[in-house]
């Protein structure tokens, strides 16, 4: 049986915020023949973005709106890349070769971004369409984790808030999370502006919607209590940006 190219929570909402949650699981198409170094790296940050999806389903509890995550890890197929980035199929994940990667050419890089790639896209835009027609112009907002260390280094924070249209809804963000207690950065530990969110940019971009993509810190998201923490905080920044672009339309 085919694996679904996504997951997804109150589908038939129309609230007026879009969540994504592109690396939401470390799943492949077939597990039969990994050896443990293979399972080994699909648990890590290499496989998905640990704790992501947990934080994005309890803000589409809190909102009561939609939410869609991939479906397949992204060491299958990358949702947020494009798909003539040479990292949207990897080869290796680290110093560590990924044998269902090996062999892959032109047709079953096709195979997977029909398969894989292109549905889950359609479908973020089919819920972006179904509050277009009803006069709702949502908020597109992604969800991603990123590591405590990366290439030996110490990150020293615990949110990143990415943009690169929207600086004022960022700062508006960043502050609803510092008053809980989280540190805060801007396009860090990766940039908006070097292309960095292509999956919600995609998307607000073509309908002219204001998107931002939230990064937070993994050991943050391995309790129930901090993901819950982190959530009303999340919640708070994006009704207060919801608020404003309310008054603004």
């Amino acid at each position: 049986m085919e694996s679904p190219p996504f997951l997804e929570v109150s589908a038939g909402s129309i609230a007026p915020v879009v969540l994504t949650c592109e690396h939401a699981t470390n799943r492949l198409p077939s597990s039969r023949g990994l050896g443990a170094l293979e399972r080994e790296l699909l648990a890590s940050h290499w496989g998905w973005d640990i704790g992501a999806w947990d934080l994005t389903r309890d803000l589409a509890r809190r909102l009561r709106t939609s939410a869609i995550g991939g479906g397949l890890s992204r060491l299958l197929i990358d949702l947020n890349r494009r798909v003539d980035d040479p990292s949207l199929i990897r080869r290796t994940a680290g110093a560590v070769e990924l044998p269902w990667n090996r062999d892959v050419d032109a047709k079953e890089t096709e195979r997977r971004v029909l398969a894989y790639h292109s549905p889950y896209h359609a479908e973020v835009d089919r819920q972006i369409l179904r509050r277009l027609v009803r006069g709702i112009r949502p908020l597109i907002f992604a969800v991603h984790s990123f590591t405590p260390e990366y290439g030996g280094r110490p990150r020293r924070f615990d949110s990143g808030v990415l943009y690169e249209r929207h600086r004022g809804l960022a700062h508006r963000l960043g502050r609803s999370l510092r008053r809980s207690g989280l540190s805060v950065r801007y396009n860090q530990p990766y940039s908006g502006m070097a292309g960095m969110m292509y999956a919600v940019d995609r998307h607000g971009s073509h309908h002219r919607l204001p998107c931002l993509e939230l990064e937070i810190r993994q050991d943050l998201l391995l309790e129930r209590s901090s993901i819950g923490r982190i959530g009303t905080a999340v919640t708070a920044g994006i009704e207060e940006i919801l608020s404003i672009e309310k008054a603004r339309s």
